[in-house]
């Protein structure tokens, strides 16, 4: 809501109804001076006004005034593409006071509160020092609380608990971590493949395809960061290790995901970093390999794209709040790539390899 906004409003009004500012000023018993005042943004109606003025309009206060408590997605979408420009050119203090005031304008937008919980949390590491990142986290947890308490929305609610539970794990609060979603992970019960017969039956072929393929890629990158995440803990286990990479790659490569997956590259540091924790450093390098190829077939700017198999992702991806964009900014995603390795703690025995330079090298090179 801006003065502008208001002004704008009554003029617009009163110019549909074919007003002059002296018969609106009569109705109210103000001045024509003041309804001029009011149009041209110089000063606002005051309280008791603002009702009766509606009333007149036939508009509510809300409308009057300019202010959506509910934001359309496309709006959503917007809002937040715009806090991830601020966060990449204005600024870290900047770009959390336009998050804040945002959030303080739309309290009751919970779809809105999800995703900038979201924007937070992708750009933690911007944070200037421990105090402003402990406070970011600090936020996001309580949007992420009050969109669970709040919303209606399975989707949002599922999206939160990821979120809180993540932050929670950073807070170093296991416990508080699992009892937040120890009782969410249940059976899948193919709501997808219902959706989708009942799609091709109402006649829309395309929307069936979109069900199942989204699902389908869903399921497959929860598969892949499984096997990723499970590759730490064969560290200890060089032939269970191999055998978790084998499949890995191989289920990457069956779906061409370093295509179709905008996070790909990450399960191939991850790997990495488990063949480095195995003192293995030839393997490792192998997987770093793995990983600069898959950060060079990235496509700038970033969003999620299917291919000739997964030919519907995009008419899904209309349908998130999220849309297609990613999380983060391409310049900051870019930096990530490099301080991914350039900067990690696990793959710092590497460093002294020349190996490993070469592999820095590149990714600035692809950085740039």
């Amino acid at each position: 809501m801006t003065s502008s906004s208001i002004a704008r409003n009554i003029s617009l009004l009163r110019k549909e109804r074919k007003l002059t500012q002296d018969q609106l000023a009569e109705f109210l018993g103000v001045t024509k001076a003041s309804v001029s005042k009011w149009e041209t943004g110089q000063s606002y109606p005051d309280f008791p006004t603002l009702p009766r003025l509606a009333t007149f309009f036939g508009v509510t206060v809300d409308e009057l005034i300019g202010y959506e408590p509910q934001l359309s997605r496309d709006r959503i979408r917007t809002e937040c593409a715009a806090l991830r420009q601020a966060f990449a050119t204005r600024g870290f203090d900047d770009a959390v006071a336009a998050a804040q005031a945002l959030v303080r304008d739309y309290y009751s937008c919970y779809p809105l509160l999800a995703q900038v919980a979201s924007v937070y949390v992708n750009h933690l590491d911007q944070a200037p020092g421990p105090q402003e990142r402990e406070e970011l986290i600090s936020q996001a947890v309580a949007l992420c609380q009050r969109v669970r308490e709040h919303s209606s929305i399975p989707a949002d609610i599922k999206m939160v608990n990821a979120l809180e539970s993540g932050l929670l794990l950073m807070q170093g609060r296991a416990d508080d971590a699992a009892a937040l979603l120890e009782d969410t992970i249940t059976p899948e019960t193919g709501e997808a493949i219902i959706l989708a017969s009942a799609y091709k039956m109402q006649g829309q072929p395309d929307k069936a395809a979109a069900a199942l393929q989204s699902t389908l890629m869903q399921a497959l990158a929860l598969s892949v960061n499984t096997l990723a995440v499970m590759a730490a803990d064969c560290a200890g286990d060089p032939t269970r290790l191999e055998e978790t990479h084998r499949r890995t790659v191989a289920l990457m490569d069956a779906f061409d995901f370093e295509h179709v997956f905008l996070n790909a590259a990450a399960s191939h540091l991850q790997f990495a970093q488990a063949f480095a924790l195995a003192g293995n450093a030839d393997r490792a390098f192998d997987c770093l390999n793995d990983y600069v190829r898959a950060c060079r077939r990235m496509e700038f700017p970033l969003r999620l794209h299917g291919d000739d198999f997964f030919d519907h992702l995009e008419e899904w991806a209309d349908g998130l709040t999220s849309g297609d964009a990613a999380p983060r900014d391409d310049a900051a995603v870019k930096a990530s790539l490099v301080a991914g390795v350039r900067d990690n703690p696990v793959l710092a025995g590497l460093a002294d390899d020349p190996r490993f330079g070469c592999i820095v090298a590149n990714l600035e090179e692809l950085a740039r």
